[in-house]
């Protein structure tokens, strides 16, 4: 697989890679070859060996690939295309009206 310049995806991984649920090692592959990987999955970039070639292949199947550059790069659209899911730990309840209407009801 080329290398190019580093790639990072700001929009997305504002804290990096590392920081946004990638391993080191999946960090790192993302840093390297994130620019040759997005090319290819684009069609931009014309595969030239046999490992990119995989890559692409396994990238469109939906076989279960074992290359750590596919398993990196479909990782890195599940969580680049699904919206993060926040949850809180404290909240406030609503006061239990007894009286029988509702807050909004001025009858």
């Amino acid at each position: 697989m080329r290398t190019s310049s580093k790639f990072y995806d700001d929009a997305r991984f504002k804290r990096g890679f590392s920081r946004s649920g990638f391993t080191i090692k999946e960090a790192a592959i993302l840093e390297s070859y994130g620019r040759t990987m997005k090319a290819l999955s684009e069609g931009s970039m014309v595969p030239i060996s046999d490992r990119e070639s995989i890559f692409l292949q396994e990238v469109a199947s939906e076989q279960k690939s074992t290359s750590e550059f596919t398993l990196c790069w479909l990782k890195y659209l599940k969580l680049s295309n699904t919206k993060p899911k926040l949850y809180t730990l404290c909240g406030t309840q609503r006061p239990v009206n007894t009286d029988g209407h509702s807050e909004g009801d001025d009858d």
